[in-house]
C-alpha cells in the first residue's frame, strides 16, 4: 500500500478551533499515509466565510495557500538527532543506533538493539567504534562525554580505554548494572562535524552517550532520552523545556512546518544549510505555520526546540508543501498483456526523457513518454546482470536474494524459497514468455521459473557474450507473442544492443560522430583486443586516446537510437495484432555503462551513476498516470508496479513497492531514496541531488550530482549537514536492509506511521 506521508485527517480545518483548543482534532479520526486517497489539502477560510465568532487576529497568522503534507516529524522520531539543554545524546538502544557507526565496516562489530539484563543497549564484543555528529554550537561548548553504560548485576569491575578522533581520551572503570560515566575532554577536542570515538578493552553494551557542555546537569539528569516522546496514537509529539530534536533532510521547494502547540507554550524553528542560510520562527498559539522556503531545496538540520514551559505539546507536525491532494489512481481495466523490456548497459543519461538534451535521437521513447510515467531517479539492484536481474524477478534487495558471483558468499541462482516473476505473473493469469539475449539470465539460474516459454539466443550460439542483434530477438519474441495473443500473457524482452561490443550502427554512427573522419580501430565496433577486454570479464584494462573514447562514445550513442528504432518495431507490432490498448509497457535496464568518465568501460567495478542510474519507463494510461516522477525508486519496485497493475496480491516477501501511486501524486514532492549493491560489500545512495557512495571498508565519499555529475569531488567535509543526511538514511538502511519493507514502513528519508515500531521489534 503507498505512503503520501499524511497524517491529517481528510477534512477542511481552519487551524482557529485547534489554535483555541490546544491539542486539535483528538476526537476525529486520524488516517495516516497508508490511507488510499486520503490526503487532503489543508484550506483556510476568509473571515467572511469562518463565521462571526472568528478571530481576525488569529486569521491573519495562518497562510491562505493549500497545503499538503509530505513529512511527519513525529512519524520520523528514529531518525531525529536529540539535544537536551543543547547538549547532543544518542539513544545507543535503539536500531536507530545504526546511522552512528561508520556502516558497521570493515568488521561488523555491533549487534542492534540487543538486551541484556532488562536494557536496550547496542553490544559490541571486543569493542567498537561510533561517529558524533556536533553542530558548531555543541562541540564548541563540550566539556566532556557521558557513557550509560551495562552489565550483568555480578560481573567484576573492568577497565574501558576511550579514544576521541584517535587519540586518547581516557578510560573509565565499569561496574555491575547499569550506569553513567563520565570523562572530561578540553576545550576544542571535538570539532563540528563529525567526530570518531572508540571505546576498547573488551565488550561494550552501550545504552547512551551524551556530549555535555556541564557534568554536574548532565549528572542530574539520568533519563535524557524521556525529554522527547511520540505517540502514534494521539498524533502527539512532548518535548520537555529546553529539549531540541533535528532532522537532516532535502527540504522541498516552498517547505512549510505545520504544527499546533498546545497552552501557551512555544516550539522554537530552524532550519539551516552548509553555507549558513537559515529560516525559522515560533509556533505557538495563535503561530501554526514557519515558512521555511528560504532553504528549500537544500539539505538543511531541521530542528524544533521545546520553550517557555516544563513539557509542550504538538499536534501532528508535519512538513507541508503547496498544492491540492493528488489526483485519484487512474483505475481501469488491467492490462491483458504485459512486456517487460530489459535494455542491457542502457545509461538513463544517453535517453533524452531521462536526461533532457541527451545527444541520442529517440522519438520512440519520447512518444511513449509523453503518456507514461517516466521514473528519472531509477537505480539498479547491482552494478551488473545478475544482480539487478534477481532483484527485479523477486522484489528483494541483494541482501535477501543474494545473487552475486564475487565477494562474500552468495550464488549465480536465485533461492527457490523466493517466487519469482514468471510464478507470480503466471498465479496472476498471465503465460509468462522469455526472449533473451543475455548469456548470464538463464534457466539455470531460476530465471524460466514460472514461464510457459522461455528462450536464451545468447546461450544458443554457444556464448554468454556476443554480437546479437535487437531486431533478431524482438522478432522471436514477436512471433511467440503473436502465437499467444488469443490469451493474457506477459513477454519477457532481454535484448544487449547497449552492451559491449558495442556496435556502430548507421545512419546514427555518422551523426554522432564528426565532422572529422576517423580513421582509429573503433572502426565497427570495440574491440576486445584494443580495449584490453579479458574473457569472463566486464572492464577494459586500457585506456584509448581522445579521439578513441569520443569514437567508442560515439559507437555507444548509435546503439541507444538503434535500440530505440527497435522500440518502434515493437509498438507497430503490437499496433498490428490489435492488442496495444491492452498492453503495459515497462522498459529499463540491469545497469549502465562506463564510458572512460573515470578512466574505465564496463561495469562491475564501481556504484557511479554511469552504471546504477538507468531508465524506467511505465506505459499503460488506463492505470498508469502520465507523469514526470522525480523521487527516487530502484530495481526491487517494478515487480510489485506490475502485479500492482495487473490486479494480484503482492507477496509479503517482496520489499519493494509499487510504484503507481508515485505516478498519481501520492508520495510526491519529499525526497526518496534509491539503493544499489556492488556485491554487497560496496553501496550507494542518492537522494535528490546528494549520493552517498560507501566501500569495503566503510569510507564514504559525497557528490552532489548537480554541480558534479561525473561525481569527481567528494563533499563530505564540505558538505557535512548533506553528509549526515545521507549517512543517517544509508547507515539504517544497511543494519534493516534483510527486513525492509516499503509498503508498511516508508522508506529511510520517511518513515510511514508504526514504522519505527516495527523496525524496533526483535527480528
Amino acid at each position: 500500500m503507498a505512503h503520501s506521508r499524511f497524517v491529517r485527517p481528510p477534512v477542511v480545518l481552519s487551524f482557529l478551533a485547534v489554535a483555541a483548543g490546544g491539542v486539535a482534532c483528538k476526537d476525529k479520526p486520524s488516517r495516516g499515509p497508508g490511507d488510499d486517497g486520503a490526503v487532503a489539502a489543508v484550506e483556510v477560510r476568509d473571515a467572511a466565510t469562518a463565521g462571526a465568532d472568528a478571530d481576525a487576529a488569529v486569521l491573519a497568522h495562518v497562510p491562505t495557500r493549500p497545503e499538503r503534507p509530505v513529512f511527519s516529524l513525529g512519524d520520523n522520531l528514529l531518525l531525529a538527532h536529540r539535544a537536551v539543554d543543547g547538549d547532543a545524546v544518542i539513544d545507543a538502544g535503539s536500531v536507530g543506533f545504526a546511522r552512528f557507526i561508520r556502516f558497521d565496516k570493515p568488521v561488523a562489530r555491533w549487534r542492534l538493539a540487543g538486551d541484556v539484563h532488562g536494557h536496550r543497549v547496542a553490544r559490541a564484543g571486543r569493542g567498537g567504534s561510533l561517529e558524533l555528529p556536533l553542530t558548531e554550537a555543541q562541540a564548541g561548548a563540550a566539556r566532556g562525554l557521558a557513557l550509560e553504560l551495562v552489565a550483568a548485576a555480578d560481573a567484576r569491575p573492568s577497565r574501558r580505554v576511550v579514544k576521541v578522533g584517535g587519540r586518547g581520551a581516557g578510560a573509565v572503570e565499569v561496574g555491575p548494572g547499569r550506569a553513567w560515566y563520565q570523562l572530561a575532554l578540553e576545550p576544542g577536542r571535538l570539532v563540528a562535524g563529525e567526530n570518531q570515538v572508540v571505546i576498547e578493552g573488551g565488550e561494550v553494551a552501550l545504552a547512551t552517550i551524551r556530549v555535555f557542555a556541564d557534568g554536574e546537569r548532565a549528572a542530574a539528569e539520568p533519563a535524557p532520552l524521556a525529554r522527547a516522546a511520540w505517540d502514534g496514537a494521539a498524533r502527539t509529539l512532548s518535548l520537555a523545556e529546553g529539549s531540541g530534536l533535528a532532522w537532516y533532510v532535502h527540504l522541498p521547494l516552498e517547505a512549510h512546518l505545520v504544527a499546533t502547540v498546545a497552552g501557551d507554550c512555544r516550539i522554537e524553528v530552524e532550519a539551516r544549510t552548509d553555507d549558513g542560510a537559515r529560516a525559522g520562527g515560533l509556533l505557538g498559539g495563535d503561530a501554526t505555520h514557519v515558512d521555511l522556503s528560504a532553504v528549500g531545496d537544500q539539505a538543511v538540520r531541521l530542528e524544533v526546540t521545546a520553550r517557555d514551559c516544563p513539557r509542550a505539546v504538538v499536534a501532528d507536525p508535519v512538513v507541508t508543501v503547496p498544492g491540492p491532494p493528488p489526483a485519484p489512481r487512474v483505475v481501469g481495466p488491467p492490462p491483458r498483456f504485459v512486456v517487460l523490456w530489459v535494455m542491457d548497459a542502457l545509461r538513463a543519461d544517453r535517453v533524452r526523457p531521462f536526461a533532457p538534451g541527451a545527444r541520442p535521437e529517440v522519438p520512440n521513447f519520447e512518444r511513449l513518454a509523453a503518456t507514461g510515467a517516466v521514473f528519472r531517479q531509477f537505480y539498479v539492484g547491482g552494478n551488473e546482470s545478475q544482480t539487478s536481474h534477481a532483484t527485479l524477478w523477486t522484489g528483494t534487495y541483494p541482501a535477501v536474494h543474494e545473487v552475486r558471483t564475487t565477494g562474500e558468499g552468495g550464488s549465480w541462482r536465485m533461492p527457490r524459497s523466493l517466487p519469482v516473476l514468471g510464478e507470480l505473473v503466471a498465479a496472476a493469469g498471465l503465460a509468462p514468455v522469455g526472449v533473451t539475449g543475455n548469456g548470464f539470465v538463464t534457466e539455470n539460474g531460476g530465471y524460466a521459473r514460472g514461464f510457459a516459454e522461455y528462450r536464451n539466443m545468447m546461450r544458443e550460439k554457444g556464448v554468454t557474450n556476443g554480437i546479437l542483434y535487437g531486431v533478431d530477438i524482438l522478432g522471436a519474441a514477436l512471433t511467440r507473442l503473436d502465437a499467444r495473443k488469443a490469451e493474457p500473457a506477459l513477454l519477457f524482452l532481454g535484448t544487449v544492443d547497449t552492451h559491449g561490443p558495442w556496435i556502430a550502427r548507421k545512419p546514427w554512427i555518422d551523426r554522432y560522430d564528426g565532422p572529422a573522419p576517423y580513421t582509429g580501430p573503433f572502426q565497427r565496433h570495440g574491440t576486445m583486443r584494443e580495449l584490453g577486454i579479458v574473457a569472463g570479464k566486464m572492464g577494459c584494462s586500457k585506456i584509448p586516446p581522445p579521439r578513441d573514447v569520443e569514437r567508442l562514445r560515439a559507437i555507444y550513442d548509435s546503439a541507444v537510437s538503434y535500440h530505440d528504432e527497435r522500440l518502434g518495431d515493437l509498438l507497430a507490432a503490437l499496433h498490428r495484432m490489435g492488442i496495444h490498448d491492452e498492453t503495459m509497457i515497462v522498459i529499463t535496464s540491469d545497469h549502465g555503462e562506463e564510458l572512460f568518465e573515470d578512466g574505465r568501460c564496463g561495469h562491475g567495478a564501481t556504484l557511479r551513476e554511469t552504471l546504477t542510474r538507468v531508465p524506467l519507463l511505465v506505459h499503460y494510461p488506463p492505470r498508469v498516470a502520465a507523469a514526470v516522477v522525480d523521487e527516487g525508486a530502484d530495481g526491487a519496485d517494478v515487480l510489485p508496479t506490475i502485479l500492482d497493475a495487473l490486479g494480484a496480491s503482492i507477496p509479503d516477501h517482496v520489499q519493494g513497492e509499487s510504484l503507481l501511486p508515485r505516478a498519481a501524486g501520492d508520495g510526491r514532492g519529499w525526497p526518496r531514496p534509491s539503493f544499489a549493491s556492488q556485491y554487497e560489500y560496496a553501496h550507494a545512495m542518492r537522494v535528490a541531488r546528494w549520493k552517498m557512495r560507501v566501500n569495503r571498508a566503510g569510507a564514504s565519499v559525497v557528490h552532489d550530482l548537480v554541480a558534479d555529475p561525473d561525481e569527481r569531488l567528494d563533499l563530505s567535509r564540505q558538505r557535512p549537514t548533506a553528509r549526515r543526511m545521507l549517512a543517517d538514511g544509508l547507515g539504517l538502511f544497511l543494519a534493516t536492509r534483510t527486513r525492509w519493507h516499503k509498503r508498511t514502513m516508508g522508506v529511510v528519508t520517511n518513515l510511514a506511521p508504526g514504522a519505527a515500531e516495527r523496525l524496533e521489534a526483535p527480528p
